[in-house]
């Protein structure tokens, strides 16, 4: 019903010269924080007018200005070497973990302090409580922000002067190596490795590598002799095609002529006929008729001169082909000759290639040795480092020691040791005024395990071996006044309030709640409640005016300093959340 009804929750603190209010938006349904804040500071401030109430400041910033105004000061916890856990700044949101007991806290047996049950809510209060109760001062952080520093400082000139030692072991290993291969590049004469001093003056000496000659292009007069290969041997490949056209023509008219000839041996006794005989029917030899066409002499003489003008032609190309031949024979020899040029100068050029990139590999090899020597060269520099970095690096030495003997953590455990006693000892006599069990016991806060311990004749009893949900409550209402008292005694920087919610729970639950009469509960249930609260009244009387205890429970005494301390009584409409609201 409270968070349907209510928009923002607000809390007035004073500082007696100075108000502050401070209200946060409730968070909507399904989520759990709200980023808008509201904060007004004044001499006169008062809780404002809901309709006043708008965001106008960060969480961030309101928790950096609580801080501010509760007193902490500037301190960082620093864990305990080994350990990995980052720094811790104490704040306003931690001092508030020693002001709050909420019901399911307040008769808890195995928690002591507010949202101790929370994951790492535990170790971040065994950090800040030592702050807190002033084990740790400001002088104490002041001087161990010093050795921070210092320590920061030291680390710097630690790593400089092991660079510095890592790099004299390197020149010391590496110089005998970096000197042959400046032999083997040619920078210095053979011979054996001088001392190291003496090899670096010798590698100092080195200028760096010659620049690299201008390369004849090679690359292209290869490519031309290519490409004149690729034309001539075109050449001779189209010569010899011509040759072999040649040769062939040359076997054809040969063959022909022959053959001609051969045919013109046969026709050649054409000339015993007889002259004038024209009988187409008759044999050309014996003159007589045949029934069968045959040539006649006249064919046939015909065709003998025909083979004799073909003779004729045959014979006088002959000569003609002969001399194309002879003629195709020398180009071809001419264009063999110039390949042989040719592949020479290919061969020549290649070999001229090879050396080049011979020298230019060496080149590369020289420049890469006088690179590796320049950078050897400067890392012997820079190893030298600061000349006076061993003076520097002994000073931050004694600096850090001194500030270490000034913070001995001996001394901060010893102090935090006599304020816990001291708390104790406002435990135990507290405790005089209830009747718990082991009351009479010297009592103490057992800082490792948050948890109240009473020393016994028998041996310590810590509070989880208590029986008895009054035994928790009433175990839980001393641990916090004493803390409280001390805190107000050493004026620390907590806030100076401290809310209980229903610390009768354990004599006087809720459902035999009638109009809040304790008188219901029997004689030790009543005088429990009784001393209980007489207790809280008279611890907020003695530190009075700068302490406040609110309790927030359904008992309601009849004695009048009980009812002189009644605020709100939620009965009759009179809740923190007036009835009207939840119609609204």
């Amino acid at each position: 019903m409270i968070r349907r009804a209510v928009s923002w929750y607000g809390v007035l603190f004073d500082r007696g010269d100075t108000r502050i209010f401070v209200a946060r938006r409730n968070p909507p349904p399904g989520e759990t924080r709200n980023p808008e804040a509201y904060l007004e500071v004044g001499a006169d401030v008062d809780v404002p007018d809901h309709a006043t109430l708008t965001k106008n400041i960060t969480v961030e910033a309101l928790e950096a200005y609580l801080t501010s105004t509760a007193g902490i000061s500037e301190n960082v916890h620093q864990p305990p070497e080994g350990q990995t856990r980052a720094p811790l700044t104490a704040n306003f949101r931690h001092a508030l973990l020693f002001s709050f007991q909420d019901q399911d806290e307040i008769d808890s047996r195995k928690v002591l302090f507010h949202r101790q049950g929370e994951p790492f809510i535990p170790q971040t209060i065994k950090d800040v409580l030592p702050y807190f109760l002033g084990a740790v001062d400001e002088e104490h952080l002041r001087k161990q922000a010093e050795l921070d520093q210092a320590r920061k400082e030291l680390r710097k000139l630690e790593r400089l002067a092991a660079e510095k030692e890592e790099v004299e072991t390197l020149v010391s290993s590496r110089t005998a190596d970096i000197y042959r291969e400046a032999q083997v590049a040619g920078f210095l004469p053979e011979g054996d490795v001088p001392p190291p001093s003496e090899a670096i003056a010798s590698l100092r000496s080195i200028g760096a590598a010659e620049a690299a000659e201008r390369e004849p292009d090679l690359d292209g007069v290869q490519a031309e002799l290519q490409t004149e290969r690729a034309r001539l041997r075109s050449q001779l490949s189209a010569v010899r095609e011509e040759l072999r056209q040649v040769r062939q023509v040359e076997e054809l008219a040969g063959g022909y002529l022959d053959e001609v000839l051969e045919q013109r041996s046969r026709l050649a006794p054409l000339g015993l006929l007889p002259k004038g005989a024209q009988d187409v029917n008759a044999c050309a030899l014996c003159g007589t008729s045949l029934d069968a066409p045959i040539p006649t002499v006249a064919e046939l003489t015909a065709s003998l001169k025909d083979l004799d003008g073909q003779l004729r032609t045959v014979k006088r190309e002959m000569p003609r082909l002969q001399a194309l031949q002879a003629d195709l024979f020398q180009r071809r020899g001419g264009i063999e000759a110039a390949l042989s040029e040719n592949q020479r100068l290919i061969n020549e050029h290649l070999a001229k290639a090879e050396q080049a990139r011979a020298e230019r590999d060496s080149r590369l090899h020289r420049a890469r040795t006088s690179g590796r020597i320049t950078y050897f060269l400067e890392t012997v520099r820079s190893g030298n480092g600061p000349s006076d970095l061993e003076t520097r690096l002994v000073a931050a030495r004694e600096r850090t020691n001194a500030l270490l003997s000034l913070l001995d953590p001996d001394e901060v455990r010893e102090r935090l040791t006599s304020f816990v006693n001291i708390v104790g000892e406002y435990m135990t006599v507290y405790s005089a005024r209830l009747d718990l069990e082991h009351s009479g016991s010297r009592l103490r806060l057992d800082l490792r395990n948050l948890a109240v311990v009473a020393d016994t004749p028998d041996g310590p009893v810590p509070l989880q071996r208590m029986g008895s949900g009054e035994n928790w409550v009433g175990y839980h209402v001393l641990a916090h006044l004493a803390l409280h008292k001390w805190f107000r005694q050493k004026e620390r920087p907590v806030p100076a309030f401290l809310i209980f919610d229903q610390p009768s729970q354990a004599h006087y639950p809720p459902e035999r709640d009638v109009e809040g009469n304790v008188n219901i509960l029997g004689d030790a249930d009543r005088e429990a409640v009784y001393r209980l609260f007489r207790l809280m009244a008279d611890v907020a009387k003695e530190l009075t005016p700068g302490f406040q205890i609110i309790v927030i429970d359904h008992a309601d005494l009849k004695d009048d300093w009980f009812a002189d301390a009644v605020v709100e009584r939620w009965r009759g409409g009179q809740a923190l959340v007036p009835t009207d609201w939840l119609d609204q």
